[in-house]
């Protein structure tokens, strides 16, 4: 600890002369003896003062760093001399059983300025395989890349994800990072959890890009959750490395057990788990029903089985027009019209045990993690409801547990908006993440944290004043 003080300290000192800049993360990275780490200063008329440390690896297997020399030296930059800068290409991808959204993107090398190249939507069923659409994609698009090859891809796909290799049984693919890398002749390519690209897209989104529904201030090194009905309901959450850069972790937590509160909650209980050991039965398996997940009650499917609940509980109000025009369109859409409308009794009713449940499961979120960094709420269904959501108090339902009522209350809560690409844009962050690994001794800016929060430094002052004092944040 002493060592490391000693050496950020040094570094403070350099910044502070404004020689350089360089991230403690970056640093880790290089324990290897005699690491020469070089930064460009301020400088005029042309030329720049370039500062060069020299870092040894002390202490045995305990990896410490001191630094072992700095000097300094002018040299003409590559911008007075003419010299153009290299610039990366890379290409990002929202990969799902039905629909393959496919981006290119060209930046400079700091990741500044960037503009799309191309974009592209594949048909997946029509495919054999991922690495397929990969190659067409590029080929079409040879003229624009010129003499470069693509840097890094990063693919969210639907599918748990270990050791970068996936399979996708809605495709029948099966994907090896490593081995789309050799083909594709690309550096490297990242494949990742759907949802976890979503994560990971909380942090490129725009101000403009979510609303909050309980605004209060965001702790900036707080823990974040992502809570996300749609065909399924994903979850995933975010931890902060102390240095304002968050990681993505995945989850399962939409299957959890949904908790019936009320006698008619119990019987909604009782009636899931029959139709659920029946569609088992249809299908040829003997696993035994054990729980109802909140999966069931809170996903786009789960609006039609609220709606067949209350149809048996309250026959006299079927409406048999409205039932001719579920056969006909998705009826989960119907259900959330007609409950918006409320121009229909069984529609509004299962859409307000809807909004009551979706409440009491983001709240439960909130008593796990404390994230005090605030709840992001994507996926499709959402933004669709929101009208129902705001007229049911969405956030009584979230804060209300019982004594820790004004914990809850305290927690940011913010809601992505319609047809954002989030799950795109996360795959984006990821892949400036990777060219940063790739290319560590260029200054690279990747986005660490979500952008235009409102947050108040009373956190750090109060969870981590180590840090505020170490390294003068």
């Amino acid at each position: 600890r002493r060592h490391w003080t000693r050496f950020s300290r040094a570094i403070e000192s350099a910044m502070a002369r404004n020689f350089f800049s360089l991230s403690l993360k970056r640093l880790e990275a290089w324990k290897n003896t005699g690491t020469r780490l070089q930064r460009w200063g301020g400088g005029g008329g042309g030329r720049r003062r370039k500062l060069m440390i020299t870092a040894g690896l002390i202490g045995g297997g305990g990896g410490l760093l001191t630094i072992s020399g700095i000097s300094y030296a002018e040299e003409a930059s590559p911008r007075a001399t003419g010299t153009k800068r290299p610039s990366h290409f890379y290409i990002v991808g929202d990969i799902g059983g039905t629909k393959s959204r496919i981006q290119m993107y060209r930046s400079d090398q700091e990741l500044k300025e960037e503009r799309l190249v191309a974009a592209k939507t594949f048909p997946s069923q029509e495919y054999g395989s991922l690495t397929t659409i990969l190659e067409e994609f590029i080929a079409e698009n040879k003229e624009a890349m010129g003499r470069h090859s693509a840097r890094a891809c990063v693919m969210a796909v639907a599918g748990p994800v270990e050791l970068n290799r996936v399979y996708m049984p809605n495709t029948n693919w099966n994907l090896d990072g490593e081995e789309m890398a050799k083909a594709l002749n690309i550096n490297k390519v990242v494949l990742m959890n759907d949802f976890v690209g979503v994560g990971y897209g909380i942090l490129g989104l725009d101000k403009q890009d979510y609303i909050s529904i309980q605004d209060k201030p965001c702790n900036p090194r707080g823990p974040i959750v992502v809570f996300g009905p749609g065909t399924g309901l994903g979850q995933a959450y975010l931890t902060c490395d102390g240095r304002r850069e968050y990681t993505v972790w995945p989850s399962e937590g939409g299957h959890a057990d949904w908790a019936p509160r009320t006698n008619e909650e119990m019987r909604l209980w009782h009636f899931l788990k029959n139709r659920i050991r029946n569609r088992m039965r249809v299908r040829g398996s003997i696993v035994e029903v054990d729980h109802v997940s909140n999966e069931r009650v809170i996903s786009g499917s789960g609006i039609a089985d609220l709606y067949d609940f209350f149809r048996g509980e309250h026959p006299e109000f079927i409406d048999p027009k409205l039932e001719m025009k579920m056969n006909h369109m998705d009826k989960s859409a119907v259900v959330s019209i007609h409950g918006a409308k409320n121009d229909n009794f069984l529609c509004r009713m299962a859409m307000e045990q809807w909004a009551r449940s979706f409440g009491q499961a983001v709240g439960d979120l909130a008593l796990a993690y404390m994230p005090t960094g605030g709840i992001y709420i994507a996926g499709g269904v959402t933004p669709k409801n929101m009208q129902i959501l705001e007229e049911t108090n969405l956030t009584k339902w979230i804060n209300a547990k019982g004594r820790l009522s004004k914990t809850m209350e305290s927690i940011p809560i913010f809601v992505v908006k319609d047809k954002v690409p989030v799950g795109l844009i996360g795959s984006r962050v990821v892949a400036r993440r990777v060219l940063r690994e790739l290319y560590p001794t260029e200054e690279i800016h990747v986005e660490g944290q979500p952008k235009n929060r409102l947050e108040s430094e009373l956190f750090l002052e109060k969870q981590y004043p180590e840090i505020i004092h170490d390294f003068g944040m």
